[in-house]
């Protein structure tokens, strides 16, 4: 860690020092200007408690990215953007493909995260995943970024098992400007991003619209052994690029001064390589996404207001998943132990999931104690692709309260929530906190948790059969009906103070226990293994299993330094320890024992700005991979020779000021190119590696008008 310390410091400190220099400058107003620790712990968020509440009284822990945080930073996707926090682990697996992960936990097709923009779920019913590249909308149209630490499901429900990352987008009423933004860079990179709204008395709309293309098969990849395709591979390169065009309107209405409606519709179309996985070539997937949302505000009198959210969700895909048998067995140095068909199949499907809330939020006893009160119906229905015909129904009640005691120096929050799901019936979550205020800058927090995850439509119903050429191997991958939900226990104690005027402290430590963990077994279920004498062909069946308890246990510290307007400075760290979270077969959870994060933020007057961040990322104890006396070739795959990195991040930008609202930046992530593999994967067969990703440079303009 002193070494890492070091490196960081030395790449720092002339920027640092320069700041210093500077500080005492007079602060403009500026567009980008760094907010206040007062104006930070006053944010009004409302992943809290499912209402507006400060981000100072959040009865459980929450992380806040504003939108002067996002076009500071210089990244080019909401991952990039969440990297930032110390409890994010980001996991780039391929050019279109990234996971993301709070307290470790992460895997390839990572299905323990929930993710909402506006109150509607970007969670992906079928497979149970987050398609973070295929979201239909821009950085532009962020508000603020709200993470949830720890499980959440006594507000969300079922599937807010890690965590929760709620994304706001920016009311049609702001007065924030609109924004054109092109950049190209390297691997071909090509974004274009529009953001725009108008406003008029009591009617306005917005539109979020962006193209993001990027070449994925100019990456290299290292392998000790026998494999040495790259994740992109799929025996039939062509050069077409991955690309994905996004985009969402919106329309508001404020017919009186009690009643709020907004309607929106987005929609992402485009290629996205889907499955990548170290040494197994996939074919691309054709993915076209769409949503209508509604949400109607009425106040009732003064205390309280009744909220209504309907959407619907729509997810198509095309894929022939898999290459055929003999183009493994065609391709060159004898590489012949792909999954693969024996004959061409277009696997075609269609996820249609209709959610609808009501949810009563009001005050009582001079507004010391707030409430919300709700229930929420969802449906989910499938057709054909890699599941059989499937439907699945969730009724939910839900209730949250906090009361904040006489004397403003304690306050305790409930929340309850229970589900009834028609594949794995009742199912519930809860939240308790006691929050003590010592004065108006401190504040002490205890919470207990429950959360749980129910299983995907892919996890209970799936039906895909491949060969293993050359093995003599074919293999029947098939769902798993009767799965028990996952379930978290979690306790966490968070102090937060402010030392001074310009800096804030944040220390938390938490406990997490998991149940029932799912995972896909490699052997297969023993017992349905069948021989045909006449082709010699082993046929074996393998299916989703709750096959694992575990545990975790973490520090997360954190420090953000304020000055003044112009400069901004933020570090912290996290330190993990989980127990027997990968004796669970056939998944390999990627939880880095630390991490550390610094950041830099400096506007100058002369209208240069500078965003710095360095990011280092630990490996995953590597007792967390020795199982018994099987190690290190046990019943998981293995990552020994994953390292640790450190990652250097910089962007450049120079505001014209005789062309208000114009930027011209440069961004560079990965600035020293040291090359790396965040996602990793060892396999006796294969000896196969990950993806080897190397600096990357993008330039262009931000026109804010």
């Amino acid at each position: 860690m002193k070494a890492v310390l070091g490196k960081l410091f030395r790449y720092l400190w002339p920027v640092l020092f320069c700041v210093l220099l500077t500080a005492a400058d007079d602060a403009d107003d500026l567009d980008l200007g760094n907010l206040s620790l007062e104006e930070l712990l006053d944010i009004e968020v409302v992943s809290a408690t499912r209402s507006s509440s400060k981000l100072s009284e959040s009865p459980i822990p929450i992380s806040v990215i504003t939108a002067k945080d996002i076009a500071a930073s210089g990244a080019d996707s909401i991952p990039a953007v969440l990297a930032r926090l110390a409890e994010i682990d980001v996991l780039p697996v391929g050019a279109s493909q990234t996971e993301v992960s709070i307290r470790g936990k992460n895997i390839n097709f990572n299905r323990r995260l929930l993710v909402l923009i506006d109150g509607r779920t970007e969670y992906n019913d079928l497979f149970g995943v987050t398609l973070w590249h295929a979201f239909p909308i821009g950085l532009e149209d962020i508000e603020r970024i709200e993470v949830v630490r720890g499980p959440a499901s006594a507000l969300f429900g079922a599937n807010a098992f890690s965590g929760v990352i709620n994304i706001i987008t920016k009311a049609v009423d702001g007065e924030q400007p609109s924004v054109l933004h092109v950049a190209a860079g390297s691997q071909g990179r090509q974004d274009g991003r529009f953001f725009y709204r108008r406003h008029k008395d009591r009617f306005g709309f917005k539109l979020s619209a962006n193209q993001h293309k990027v070449e994925s098969h100019e990456t290299d990849v290292t392998f000790p052994g026998f494999n040495r395709f790259p994740t992109t591979y799929n025996f039939n390169p062509d050069d077409d690029s991955l690309e994905m065009t996004r985009a969402t309107l919106s329309l508001s209405w404020q017919p009186n001064d009690k009643l709020d409606l907004k309607l929106s519709g987005g929609f992402s179309d485009g290629e996205m390589e889907l499955f990548p996985q170290p040494g197994l070539p996939r074919e691309d997937w054709d993915v076209n996404g769409e949503n209508i949302h509604l949400t109607v505000n009425y106040q009732v009198g003064e205390t309280g207001a009744l909220q209504f959210n309907a959407y619907i969700n729509s997810f198509d895909y095309e894929t022939p998943l898999l290459p055929l048998t003999e183009d493994v067995l065609a391709a060159p140095d004898g590489q012949a132990f792909y999954p693969s068909f024996n004959e061409a199949r277009l696997f075609a499907g269609t996820t249609e999931t209709t959610n609808i809330s009501l949810q009563y939020v009001g005050s009582a006893v001079e507004e010391r104690v707030n409430y919300v009160l709700g229930v929420e119906s969802r449906e989910i229905e499938n057709e054909g692709g890699l599941v059989a015909d499937s439907d699945k129904d969730i009724n939910s009640v839900f209730a949250n309260f906090t009361y904040r005691l006489s004397g403003d120096k304690f306050m305790i929050g409930m929340g309850v929530r229970l589900d009834d799901d028609s594949i794995t019936d009742q199912d519930s979550g809860y939240t308790a906190s006691l929050m003590y205020f010592p004065n108006d800058t401190t504040t002490l927090r205890l919470s207990a948790r429950r959360a749980f995850r129910a299983p995907s439509l892919f996890e209970l119903f799936s039906q895909v059969e491949f060969n293993v050429p050359n093995q003599n191997n074919r293999v029947r991958f098939r769902g798993n009906s009767g799965l028990a939900v996952e379930t978290i226990d979690t306790v966490d104690l968070t102090v937060t103070t402010q030392i001074g005027e310009t800096i804030q402290f944040t220390g938390e430590l938490f406990f997490e226990e998991y149940a029932d963990l799912i995972g896909n077994p490699d052997s297969g279920l023993l017992s349905e293994i069948e021989f045909d004498p006449e082709t010699n062909v082993f046929t074996t069946t393998t299916s989703f299993q709750n096959l694992s308890d575990a545990d975790n246990v973490g520090v997360q510290l954190g420090l953000v330094w304020v000055p003044n307007e112009r400069v901004s400075v933020y570090g912290n760290a996290m330190w993990l320890d989980p127990k027997d979270l990968n004796d669970l077969s056939g998944e390999t959870f990627f939880s880095p024992e630390t991490k550390l994060n610094l950041g830099l933020t400096w506007n100058l007057p002369s209208g240069f700005s500078t965003h710095l961040s360095a990011h280092h990322v630990g490996e995953t104890s590597e007792d967390e991979f020795k199982v018994g006396d099987l190690s290190p070739d046990g019943p998981n795959f293995a990552r020994d020779n994953q390292e640790a990195y450190t990652l250097v991040n910089v962007k450049l930008g120079y505001r014209f000021k005789k062309q208000e609202g114009l930027e011209l930046f440069v961004a560079s992530r990965n600035l020293l190119d040291d090359d790396f593999v965040a996602y990793y994967e060892f396999d006796t067969v294969l000896n196969a590696t990950g993806e080897r990703m190397g600096r990357e440079v993008e330039g262009g303009l931000s026109w804010r008008f």
